[in-house]
């Protein structure tokens, strides 16, 4: 479905049918933003990679990333291609110290990896120049802004994004729109079909200690 099609929809659903609207079309589009990223978190539907980091001995253990919300994959490769690539294993900050109590130090390739909101911190002394791959979910690349636009998300989750904006145009506390009862069934249905959202410990704790084999490869 195109943006369009989906305000059309939602205003079918809403009975918002005649100008002037109760709730603007540019609500409405932000609304719809929020519902596809709101199903990519939920269902963890969009995949991909971050920018590849180069890491360097100069920089130290400590990167910045961007681009994922969740990281699920690493990979660290030796800059000059003169050794395989090794899959790292993500694990928390205490984990790691479970591991290896001497890991801030410790000289060798590093085997492990703590990803953390917005930064990663390799397991190990950097005694050579790397890159660093991440793959996870992410969210989706580009906003809806256009009547043409469709979500990135696949087709068949579509009709359901209607769903939030339901939920949102409800929630708003004005006198003539106002309806928690409404609010809650729309949000309900979107629920039911993609789930609860997760909360920040939850994805932690999904993601963290999954200690890795470190497995060598070619490129």
């Amino acid at each position: 479905m195109t943006l369009a099609e989906l305000i059309a929809s939602f205003r079918q659903d809403a009975g918002d049918k005649a100008e002037p609207y109760l709730w603007a079309d540019d609500l409405v589009k932000g609304w719809l933003n929020e519902a596809q990223q709101e199903a990519a978190v939920r269902r963890r539907l969009l995949y991909g990679s971050a920018p590849a980091i180069n890491v360097t001995t100069a920089a130290g253990r400590t990167y910045p990333f961007t681009g994922l919300f969740e990281v699920t994959h690493a990979t660290l490769q030796v800059s000059d291609l003169s050794a395989p690539a090794s899959e790292l294993g993500i694990v928390s900050r205490d984990g790691m110290d479970r591991f290896d109590a001497g890991w801030r130090t410790r000289p060798g390739v590093p085997a492990r990896l703590i990803v953390e909101d917005t930064q990663v911190v390799l397991g190990g002394a950097v005694e050579r120049d790397y890159t660093l791959t991440l793959e996870g979910y992410r969210l989706p690349a580009a906003v809806l802004s256009a009547g043409a636009d469709t979500p990135e998300i696949a087709p068949v989750h579509h009709r359901f994004l209607v769903h939030w904006a339901l939920h949102r145009a409800y929630s708003n506390q004005d006198a003539d729109t106002f309806d928690a009862a409404r609010a809650a069934r729309e949000e309900v249905a979107f629920t039911a079909y993609f789930g609860s959202r997760p909360d920040a410990d939850l994805r932690k704790d999904a993601r963290a200690d999954m200690d890795h084999h470190t497995e060598a490869f070619w490129l």
